[in-house]
């Protein structure tokens, strides 16, 4: 979904349960992947950022905090002068691509880094790089709760069935020179079934990342992106090619929002809570949502400062808020599907992807305040 930097756009989705009657009571359907949305009890969903804090820095210079932010709120009082509504998590590092947590243990969380896949079982207090010299420029991870890992490098997918503890590489069926894999995708109501956003196109692996088969025409994909409420539907975003949808299970592909056919976008999202409503961020034509399912679609860049982005993505915790992360200028989030803007902080830094994840049980975090939820 972006360039060799990009990071992740986690996007998951409940497996569908069905009830049965009392007496034929059975046990409800696993949950696959992460959820995309908070559900009734549950505590709400956190929304968490990787981003290099660019502006001014200079080769060979102390690093800034760069790294996993985490979003606290603003109190109602947002201050550009300073990114007091994110929370610094971990390793101060410019190479986080992506962060991922086991569905069935959301105190492992699993992060794709310059150096390798990098692997926490306490809620992100400690980590280790499981993987060796041969995985490096990992650009994305997922993660489904029977224990597969798969990462996107810039050498192909690799994969793991023991939750991160051993690797293998899983690029069978993809040719060498259309490897690079830019963004991975657990399909969240089909057990196994993986999607990847590469160099050569969508390819999709109905084996765990075991062997692959393109989907799509020859396209240089930046990211995939799940429908939550309709499962069938997937929509990527290409470099030059625009935004293309498929509404079979990712197995064909068109291309939509013929306006910008000719455009870059690295990031697609699909609201959780309502599948007509989609975004794009695109490095030249700014925030492109649509509230037709993909019909038609509208530039909502006015009151941004800059139309050069990289990442989109919908609220988990309320529907029909949008986050965009511009380039250098900051984050903003906005209650009218783009028509309005509000900031929300990190001037200066490249945003290359936002998530929305549980919290860690336990885990020694601040509490984000009411406006984060």
């Amino acid at each position: 979904m972006r360039p060799i930097l990009a990071l992740l756009g986690l996007t998951a989705a409940l497996a569908p349960v069905v009830l049965a009657p009392p007496s034929q009571a059975q046990a409800p359907a696993p949950v696959l992947v992460t959820p995309q949305r908070a559900t009734a009890g549950t505590p709400p969903l956190v929304l968490y950022a990787g981003l290099n804090k660019s502006r001014g820095y200079v080769v060979g210079s102390k690093l800034s905090e760069s790294g996993l932010h985490r979003f606290m709120g603003d109190g109602g009082r947002p201050d550009a002068r300073r990114d007091t509504l994110w929370q610094h998590l971990g390793w101060s590092t410019p190479r986080i691509s992506g962060l991922a947590v086991d569905p069935s243990d959301p105190a492992r969380r699993y992060i794709a880094s310059g150096n390798g896949a990098m692997v926490s079982t306490t809620g992100g207090a400690a980590w280790r790089i499981p993987t060796d010299w041969r995985v490096t420029e990992v650009q994305d991870v997922a993660a489904d709760a029977a224990g597969r890992v798969v990462i996107g490098t810039a050498y192909g997918p690799w994969r793991s069935a023991d939750r991160g503890a051993t690797w293998a590489e899983a690029a069978d069926g993809i040719p060498l020179m259309q490897r690079y894999t830019q963004d991975v995708e657990m399909d969240a109501a089909r057990a196994g079934r993986v999607v990847a956003a590469t160099d050569g196109g969508v390819y999709v692996s109905d084996d765990g990342a075991a062997s692959w088969r393109r989907a799509s025409a020859a396209l240089s994909v930046q990211d995939v992106a799940q429908s939550a409420s309709a499962p069938e539907t997937w929509y990527a975003a290409t470099r030059g090619r625009g935004l293309w949808r498929s509404t079979d299970g990712a197995r064909t592909w068109t291309p939509t929002a013929t306006a910008f056919r000719d455009s870059t976008f690295y990031g697609v999202a699909v609201d959780p809570y309502d599948a007509r409503r989609v975004a794009a961020a695109s490095w030249n034509a700014g925030v492109v949502v649509s509230a037709d399912g993909g019909r038609t679609w509208t530039a909502r860049t006015r009151g941004l400062p800059v139309a050069r982005l990289y990442c989109v993505v919908f609220d988990a915790n309320r529907a029909g808020r949008l986050w965009a992360a511009t380039v250098e200028r900051g984050i903003f989030r906005s209650d009218d599907m783009g028509g309005t803007w509000r900031y929300a902080g990190m001037t200066g830094t490249l945003v290359f992807d936002l998530v929305f994840l549980p919290d860690a049980p336990g885990a020694a975090f601040a509490t984000p305040d009411a406006s984060a939820r």
